[in-house]
């Protein structure tokens, strides 16, 4: 078991990033996001509306959710608050399209992008066009970690986001190019140094999740096995985006948050059911009550 000495994120650091809200307030006080995912290969219409849902469960104002328009009308019955984009595609992926994506962008905070969009050029093209012009905290996942690796971890240097990526260990061995098992050696330290390097915010996912931005690390000891299934990741950064949305001076200090949420829900979710047949969206039915509990009780 590797050694973790960083600082614990506790229950009320978590409160830094979720304040309560005055009657007066709108939804626009609370973030504009924007969602970037699926393709037709990985259309899970409820997948991807469970990463909207996560994200206005954690409190986004408004959610726009962005996908090829090859699965727009799949994915729209599965969406209720959250207003779809429908994006140009090629073949099931997305196209990149510079008005589009300046469009959908405009006017947001934030921006989580790549799940499940697979890896081609237009994804590419999007992922490279956001870290040189987006201005605003950008999560990159999934597909979108695995173009950057494939373009090379330098493409991260010196961009114009405040980028936050969300790695579990195989992407982020192939972020960094050390081995499975160098990694999970000292999870901790390959992740400091990753993000010191490159000057991003790192959400190393693991039994123990690492949240670093090179110079302040913490440790999120949260989480339980019934999260081992797919979609959990998604899920995490919905929250993850929303909570960077409505807390955009706050990169690090949102991202411990929402892993802690993330994975407070989780344990909630697998308390009702069991560790074998959770799926992710039991722990997106969970965050409200995860946040009601790390926001008015200290039974946690």
């Amino acid at each position: 078991m590797p050694k973790y000495d960083a600082k614990e994120w506790t229950k009320r650091d978590c409160l830094q990033c979720l304040a309560w809200r005055e009657g007066d307030c709108n939804k626009g006080d609370f973030g504009y996001i924007a969602l970037v995912g699926g393709s037709l290969k990985y259309s899970g219409a409820a997948k991807l509306a469970n990463i909207a849902a996560a994200a206005m469960r954690s409190g986004a104002g408004v959610v726009k959710l962005a996908v090829p328009k090859t699965i727009a009308n799949a994915v729209a019955p599965y969406l209720c608050e959250s207003t779809l984009f429908p994006l140009s595609d090629e073949d099931g992926e997305i196209l990149f399209d510079e008005k589009e994506i300046s469009l959908l962008t405009a006017n947001v905070n934030a921006v989580g992008i790549g799940m499940g969009c697979g890896t081609g050029n237009g994804v590419k093209e999007t992922v490279r066009f956001l870290l040189r012009e987006f201005d605003g905290n950008l999560v990159v996942d999934a597909d979108g970690l695995n173009c950057i690796a494939q373009t090379g971890a330098q493409v991260l240097d010196g961009c114009k986001p405040r980028v936050v990526l969300t790695p579990h260990v195989k992407e982020f061995s192939r972020l960094t190019g050390k081995t499975v098992n160098e990694i999970t050696d000292d999870p901790q330290t390959a992740a400091k140094e990753f993000a010191a390097r490159h000057g991003v915010t790192l959400l190393l996912k693991g039994a123990v999740t690492v949240v670093t931005d090179g110079k302040e690390t913490y440790a999120v000891k949260r989480g339980c096995a019934g999260m081992a299934t797919a979609g959990s990741g998604d899920v995490l950064s919905g929250i993850v985006t929303a909570l960077l949305g409505y807390n955009p001076d706050k990169t690090l200090q949102a991202t411990a948050t929402a892993a802690y949420v993330n994975g407070f829900a989780g344990e909630l979710a697998q308390k009702n059911l069991n560790p074998i047949s959770m799926i992710a969206s039991d722990t997106a039915m969970q965050i409200a009550r995860a946040i009601t509990l790390l926001t008015k009780t200290d039974d946690v």
